[in-house]
């Protein structure tokens, strides 16, 4: 059963990016409404989604009172639980947790602006956003371009995104569900030209950061120095003008410069 790994860059590194789509289509269709023949699976990854939190100092904020019923009857270690997004910021200068677990919906505010205001303030703790309402791409963008860690569909939480979610961002990496890609807009001036301006080598090394391979991962596929990949992912973000790691898989998909990881 997986634990939570130390929260933070892995060796020195910025964190990764994962992309999910475990779902065939990737979209809320793919979700069967009757899950009674999907039980054991879900049991299954709701256990190994409280392994991965035992012992992580955890904020909740959920507009759903049963979940935070459903949680505090856990081993979860809880430091506080609230259902606004006003008193879910103060819990969380209140604590400092490690991981603030959020919903979009929320019974005052928005789960969305909540993280961009946690992350303004408290930059180091890690965010794991849930998101119901997928139409509402200003507000998910928003949420990314604050550096939220992670964005996971509620449609698809206990069929496997949640856990991997929650590996993903407690390890000090990053995640996001495909098909939440399309929340993320194009920097002005990507659109047209990025094609033309990555080099083969660029888009193999980008090619690599979809999949979440780390810098000594990439280099070691590529026989190259750590340092070479280093220059070649300052250049692919420059080129794309995107402002980190996530953007740059999310621009490059959008511009067909990479295939989709596959599931």
């Amino acid at each position: 059963m997986p634990t939570a790994r130390h929260i933070g860059y892995r060796n020195g590194e910025p964190p990764l990016v994962r992309i999910h789509s475990h779902l065939r289509g990737g979209g809320l269709a793919s979700v069967p409404v009757d899950l009674t023949p999907l039980l054991p699976q879900v049991r299954d990854n709701l256990s190994q989604g409280l392994a991965l939190l035992e012992g992580v100092r955890l904020v909740v904020c959920l507009g759903n009172r049963a979940q935070i019923t459903l949680l505090m009857a856990t081993r979860a270690r809880i430091l506080g639980a609230a259902t606004t997004a006003a008193e879910g910021l103060a819990q969380v200068r209140r604590h400092r947790p490690a991981l603030l677990l959020v919903s979009d919906r929320l019974e005052e505010g928005c789960g969305m602006d909540l993280v961009v205001q946690v992350k303004a303030r408290q930059p180091k703790v890690r965010t794991l956003l849930v998101v119901s309402q997928e139409h509402c791409l200003a507000r998910i963008d928003a949420a990314l371009q604050a550096g939220c860690d992670g964005i996971v569909a509620e449609s698809r939480l206990l069929l496997g995104s949640g856990v991997q979610a929650l590996h993903a961002v407690l390890s000090g990496e990053m995640y996001l569900d495909r098909s939440l890609v399309g929340a993320l807009r194009m920097p002005k001036g990507a659109v047209g030209g990025g094609q033309e301006r990555l080099s083969a080598r660029e888009r193999q090394v980008l090619a690599r950061v979809v999949q979440g391979l780390s810098n000594h991962e990439i280099a070691g596929e590529l026989m190259v120095s750590v340092d070479t990949v280093k220059t070649h992912v300052r250049n692919v973000l420059l080129k794309l003008r995107a402002r980190g790691r996530i953007q740059a898989v999310v621009i490059g998909l959008k511009l067909g410069l990479v295939d989709w990881p596959k599931p």
